[in-house]
């Protein structure tokens, strides 16, 4: 028997948009889920942003792969009774729609669950379904404002985003799909669906295991007296960063005089040292041809050497990385067990030896524009099949197939077209 996906049999909605929400319906994709992307008439919003052909863009493909589309004017009262069927039929719902929404549409929890009280209801939502910030419309980049990222992040105490990634937004998406798989297994026991909620707001705080601790006997007077400042600034009519990069500078005098953790310019691109202990840290030195007292014990220890003696030995190292090449630094610390790394391009990773041994990328076709190539799952499985082999759907390219498997007959679903309750892909 050939091996499945770990969710072959389960069945999704997936009524959200952007990022968040699909990429939580991806993952469950790549873990062999039927996932039905139920689209409004124009598509989501993300198939809009930048695109490349009609209805569709980078950001929506990388996102969404693995699903089916169905395109439903959930506005319309005839596309009640398609909900309800695909309801009573689902397992998973998925939703990000902003508080209330959901409430209008006749899609939220209290009303589904009525109709399959094993539904498995999951929303994510800006900053939560409760509170003083509930209403506030959001994206990633806001979300990164309002939990600190962006102000942790930054040089200089000025804000600093992060663009290469959505941190906010992937994470939500993999709090939804790993609170949907707990709540399938929680469901073998009980018998009985439930609703789960998460926010880009919450999934940023908790992505920040350093900066959201806090040892209160230590970090709370420290917290009090940046706040202090922070505000005796604002009423000076002064700007905060000065405030907030004497701060950091404070706190972090460790980590800026720490050599071993820091990308490196070489004699023809860029290399990053990662030595977490000082053990990988005096191995480094050896490498290197450095002598540094600091790193002697078994912890690192900053009063080994003057601060200025620390600046000249952090300049020196620099100095030395620019005498190789970054391939000739990294087959050195290769041979004895260092962990540094060439900085690399994206672009070369389409064609790296690890990248392509691994299979960390996969080849589809996709039904609008021919051959993409994209990450593949992460995960591999002994006894589970795991990625899909789908691309991401063209719009509304599943609607009549979606109807015809919930009972809707030719004629109904023709019904349906002409009143624009659905749009059908048409190649």
């Amino acid at each position: 028997m050939p091996i499945r996906g770990a969710l072959s049999g389960v069945r999704v909605l997936d009524f959200s948009e952007y990022i968040a929400g699909p990429y939580a319906g991806q993952m469950l994709a790549d873990m062999g889920a039927s996932v039905t992307k139920i689209e409004p008439l124009h598509g989501d919003f993300w198939r809009l942003t930048g695109p490349v052909a009609p209805n569709e863009s980078r950001g929506f493909m990388g996102v969404n792969k693995g699903k089916r589309s169905a395109s439903i004017d959930l506005k319309k009262p005839e596309s009640r009774e398609i909900v309800e069927r695909a309801v009573r039929a689902a397992d998973v719902l998925l939703q990000n729609y902003r508080p209330g929404v959901a409430e209008r549409l006749g899609l939220d929890y209290e009303a589904l669950a009525t109709i399959n009280p094993r539904l498995i209801y999951c929303e994510n939502t800006a900053f939560g379904s409760s509170g003083p910030y509930r209403d506030r419309a959001g994206f990633d980049l806001a979300s990164q404002a309002m939990t600190g990222i962006m102000s942790f992040e930054g040089a200089g105490g000025l804000p600093h985003p992060i663009i290469t990634t959505s941190p906010t937004d992937l994470s939500a998406g993999m709090f939804m799909a790993f609170a949907v798989a707990s709540a399938l297994y929680q469901r073998e026991h009980t018998g009985r669906g439930q609703r789960i909620e998460t926010s880009l707001f919450a999934a940023g705080l908790a992505i920040q295991y350093r900066p959201m601790f806090s040892i209160e006997s230590i970090d709370q007077p420290n917290r009090e007296r940046l706040l202090a400042d922070v505000a005796a600034a604002r009423a000076r009519g002064e700007r905060i960063d000065v405030v907030v990069a004497a701060h950091r500078a404070r706190e972090g005098a460790a980590r800026i005089l720490n050599p071993y953790y820091k990308v490196y310019e070489t004699q023809d691109s860029y290399i990053a040292l990662a030595c977490l202990n000082n053990r990988l840290r005096r191995l480094a030195t050896e490498v290197l041809g450095v002598d540094d007292p600091r790193v002697a014990g078994p912890e690192f220890d900053m009063n080994a050497l003057a601060a200025d003696d620390s600046l000249v030995l952090s300049e020196l190292i620099a100095a030395i990385f620019t005498t190789k090449t970054t391939a000739d630094w990294a087959e050195l610390f290769d041979a004895r067990g260092v962990p540094a790394a060439p900085v690399k391009l994206t672009a070369e990773l389409f064609d790296d030896p690890q990248v392509v041994s691994q299979g960390l990328l996969v080849d589809l076709e996709h039904p609008v524009l021919g051959k993409v190539r994209m990450a593949n799952s992460p995960l591999r499985m002994s006894e589970a099949e795991t990625g899909s082999h789908d691309p991401s759907p063209a719009l509304g390219q599943h609607t009549r197939e979606f109807l015809a498997e919930l009972g809707f007959g030719p004629g109904e679903i023709a019904a349906f077209e002409r009143a624009e309750v659905v749009r059908a892909w048409n190649p």
